[in-house]
């Protein structure tokens, strides 16, 4: 629908939206409920998608995008609420779109200098502490911190997330 869409297919484009809010809707009522928020944050992720459309690379499935965006939407729903965690997520995703998401973080992560990338790796998908990765890498819990810290700020970056 989103090629169709960028061909200049003005129906394409509303049957994505309307396909893409019906997928946050469910996405969001499983994470906050019947929550009040629940349509806001639906409309916020519509608007980025629509301002982050160009950002969609046609080759990869749309999928994963869409909840990328509704994950950093609903965090920062969270963060204004002055939550200190998120509720536990659940997955909605098809195995075909978390094999793809996986890649994509994957391939992201690539993009960033070695040291960030071994830092987020170690802590963020291996689950390491500060304290072990950082003894890991021969660096010590500062250090390490702060590489995970510019690592992120740049994924977030390439994301286009902080642009909001």
């Amino acid at each position: 629908m989103l090629e169709a869409a960028r061909a200049g297919e003005r129906t394409a484009y509303r049957d994505f939206l309307v396909e893409a809010a019906g997928r946050l809707r469910r996405f969001f009522a499983r994470r906050i409920g019947g929550d009040a928020e629940l349509e806001d944050l639906v409309q916020e992720c519509l608007i980025a998608l629509h301002e982050k459309r160009a950002t969609l690379d046609p080759g990869r499935p749309v999928g994963p995008w869409i909840y990328a965006i509704a994950r950093y939407k609903l965090a920062d729903t969270w963060r204004r609420r002055g939550r200190e965690a998120l509720p536990p997520a659940t997955d909605d995703r098809t195995d075909d779109d978390a094999a793809h998401a996986a890649h994509d973080a994957s391939a992201l992560i690539e993009t960033l200098p070695a040291g960030q990338a071994e830092a987020i790796r170690l802590t963020k998908i291996e689950g390491m502490t500060a304290s072990e990765a950082g003894e890991a890498l021969g660096i010590g819990t500062s250090a390490l911190k702060v590489r995970v810290h510019r690592g992120m700020m740049r994924l977030r970056n390439l994301v286009g997330e902080a642009n909001e």
